[in-house]
């Protein structure tokens, strides 16, 4: 693991170093760096018996005709503990015509055995995100196709966004807020694999990394919800109020957000609707 991140860091910098200009001296990549706290991190309207907080550093190169590379590191901080848990590589297409925004992007994780983020499952997904805007609304819709060892999931979301600006065009300093509501449904394989392998859980009564399963109980788990979890049904519901202020170099981004689960997996432990925050500062090289 360590490696692969030395290996990913070195990319970066030599990325930095040879493709910030063209031979005449234009800027050619854009180089964005930031750092994300989210209370309790959630997927699909799932999280873990105990809340997951979780600090994300991340790095994201910006190429010409839309082209870009992220990479987050996890920085787990659940349970009194802070171990750094893994990486993820997404890169992917952006594009925007007229009044239509999108994304295609594909996403691989790195992510500990003995992890309990609810991410740590997925081993990869294929996105893809679309929107347009409108003087009076922003609908979106959106679509993942997620691998997991317990099975692959097809999730889609969508919904409509408002986006409320405090300043004037020309402003230096710029802020708005952009509220949304959005359902969230698919099938939750996802969700099987880590109520088996990964919750908090399911390490208790484990052995050895977090992959064992350790007694009757998970069985249990096993027998009870693998065929639900194949089922295709209503996730979530979600209202989201994002804060953004930004200038030149900077921007902040701080995020309410209430997410309600629907046909949870049983045996499950979560609880019926989840609170929690994300704040996002970002820099701009």
């Amino acid at each position: 693991m360590k490696n692969k991140f030395l290996f990913i860091f070195l990319l970066f910098l030599s990325l930095y170093s040879y493709s910030q200009t063209d031979s005449s001296g234009h800027k050619k990549t854009q180089i964005k760096a930031g750092l994300q706290f989210i209370s309790n991190q959630t997927y699909a309207g799932r999280t873990d018996s105990l809340k997951l907080p979780v600090l994300i550093p991340e790095v994201n190169l910006e190429f010409q005709k839309g082209f870009f590379v992220n990479t987050k590191g996890y920085v787990n901080l659940s349970g009194g503990k802070t171990t750094f848990d893994g990486i993820s590589i997404e890169p992917g297409y952006e594009f925007s015509k007229k009044n239509w925004n999108g994304s295609l992007s594909v996403i691989k994780n790195f992510i500990s055995d003995s992890s309990n983020l609810i991410i740590a499952p997925v081993n990869a997904s294929l996105e893809f995100y679309l929107n347009k805007e409108t003087k009076i609304v922003t609908p979106f819709i959106g679509s993942e196709y997620v691998f997991s060892a317990e099975g692959n999931d097809f999730i889609m979301y969508g919904g409509l966004s408002k986006d409320i600006v405090f300043t004037k065009e020309d402003s230096k300093t710029t802020a708005d807020v952009e509220p949304s509501f959005s359902l969230t449904a698919g099938s939750q394989n996802f969700y099987y694999s880590f109520l088996k392998s990964f919750s908090s859980n399911a390490q208790n009564r484990g052995k050895g990394k977090g992959r064992g399963i350790g007694n009757s109980t998970s069985t249990t788990i096993t027998q009870s919800v693998e065929q639900q979890s194949n089922h295709f049904t209503l996730l979530s519901s979600a209202f989201e109020l994002p804060l953004t202020v930004a200038t030149q170099k900077f921007k902040w981004i701080t995020t309410p957000a209430l997410e309600t689960p629907v046909n949870l997996i049983k045996n499950g432990t979560q609880q019926s609707s989840i609170f929690y925050i994300t704040t996002e500062l970002l820099f701009d090289f």
